[in-house]
């Protein structure tokens, strides 16, 4: 079964930027290199080095430039060449500053780049860090992909990128061949969406990597593009510009080229988050990573082309979270943890133990810190709404576990795995412990 989770995405617009110069060279001039990925909500966050310092970024589809956000103001990268710039990203904040640095030197895998363009923000209030539950310290798409053919494997959490002059398309009867709309350094691919049993509508939509979810969709009752008359109100994820709110609902059917997907969990954003925000004219919605985790994938922005070959995620049902909680982490928790040392001790004094081993124990105290989550967003009428549940709620165990026992991202597929399942929280509430407990129960 697979388990979306709510997303963590950043849409980027620029009011004063120019592209980065300059390209990526592999090692040894070979033509390919591969990069192990994590994958966490089913979002792709890959190791990076920037002047010498090692970091996690997301590598996402949906963003033109590479962004800097979780870094203090002591934490040093030798910027260079620093102006002062405008960012702007869906959410309910303001135009934030930031800042343009050129000239860096930058390693993916086996790969360099020495004139590298960066835009870097002190502002810890758009950190996605909290929300993945592990450092996340930037993001990077068309930096990347424009210069590279680029393999995904979601299964293997694996990537092949590829110099592009020397990759060869092999023949394929599984797979499916799209073109890609490159608009603003940012790709397109036109579907086929059947809202409410009804026809289908053809629909443009951007390849957001960065998306933790299957669909969003832009409502235009001209074009027949309405919310679903069942839907609820929810959370939908946290950008640039702060925390997004909308409808989900569920699309009848989806065509992407041959495939055929059924009962696709889709996104309605309010129209506030993207009015104002400079996008491809006939931009209908996105398309993310619960879809794109189900092929393995082939980026060719060169050539703009995508191929798509199902993999074992294919089939797997769409769902949405069915407690209703969205957690962050929240600094860390002091644990007491306990080192028990049993040292074999042989007696040659007395005849009765002669042959005998005694075993003396010694136990040493240390501490350490363990992560803390709290609840950050409450769906309306929710098991969890309903169960009294509160946004600020410390979460001290989790079905009588620690919750420092599991990262964040298995909790999030704990709380979509099964309806009627029994979730015991024990909570803490300006300093009060409370225990809680709910059944999952599916939305839609």
């Amino acid at each position: 079964m697979s388990y979306p989770i709510y997303i963590l995405f950043v849409l980027l617009c620029f009011f004063n930027t120019s592209m980065a110069q300059g390209v990526f060279e592999i090692d040894g001039g070979k033509n390919k290199f591969e990069l192990l990925f994590q994958s966490v909500n089913d979002l792709v966050v890959v190791p990076i080095e920037i002047n010498g310092v090692e970091l996690s970024f997301l590598l996402d589809t949906g963003v033109e430039s590479s962004i800097i956000f979780s870094l203090e103001e002591k934490d040093s990268l030798n910027v260079k060449n620093a102006t002062d710039i405008l960012l702007r990203g869906w959410g309910d904040g303001e135009a934030i500053t930031a800042i343009k640095s050129t000239g860096n030197t930058v390693r993916i895998g086996n790969a360099s780049h020495s004139n590298f363009t960066v835009y870097i923000v002190y502002d810890h209030q758009i950190s996605l860090s909290n929300r993945m539950g592990l450092p996340i310290h930037g993001i990077i798409g068309y930096d990347f992909f424009k210069d590279f053919v680029v393999e995904f494997s979601y299964t293997k959490e694996r990537l092949v990128a590829y110099i592009a002059d020397s990759y060869v398309y092999d023949k394929c009867k599984r797979c499916d061949d799209f073109d890609l709309v490159l608009h603003k350094n940012k790709p397109y691919i036109s579907v086929l969406v059947s809202i409410d049993n009804k026809d289908f509508i053809p629909m443009d939509l951007l390849i957001d990597s960065g998306s933790g979810d299957a669909l969003w969709i832009f409502e235009a009752p001209k074009l027949g593009i309405k919310i679903p008359d069942e839907n609820f109100e929810d959370f939908l994820g946290f950008g640039m510009g702060g925390s997004v709110y909308g409808r989900r609902a569920r699309v009848n059917n989806l065509k992407l080229g041959k495939f055929k997907l059924e009962r696709v969990t889709a996104s309605f954003p309010d129209t506030l988050y993207f009015e104002g925000v400079a996008t491809y004219k006939s931009r209908n919605g996105s398309l993310g990573s619960q879809i794109l985790k189900r092929f393995h994938s082939t980026f060719d922005y060169k050539n703009k082309r995508l191929r798509l070959k199902p993999n074992k995620n294919f089939s797997k049902p769409f769902e949405y979270d069915m407690s209703g909680i969205v957690l962050a982490h929240e600094g860390y928790t002091v644990v007491k943890d306990f080192e028990n040392n049993n040292s074999p001790v042989f007696s040659k004094t007395d005849n009765d133990f002669q042959g005998v081993v005694v075993y003396k124990s010694y136990s040493k105290v240390k501490f350490k810190l363990e992560p803390q989550y709290i609840i950050v967003e409450i769906r309306p009428n929710s098991p969890a709404a309903l169960a009294g549940l509160q946004v600020g709620d410390l979460v001290e165990t989790i079905n009588k576990k620690p919750a420092y026992n599991y990262e964040l991202s298995e909790i999030n597929r704990m709380f979509s795995s099964e309806e009627g399942k029994t979730v015991r929280l024990k909570i803490k509430r300006n300093g009060v412990l409370l225990n809680i407990q709910f059944k999952l129960k599916r939305v839609l």
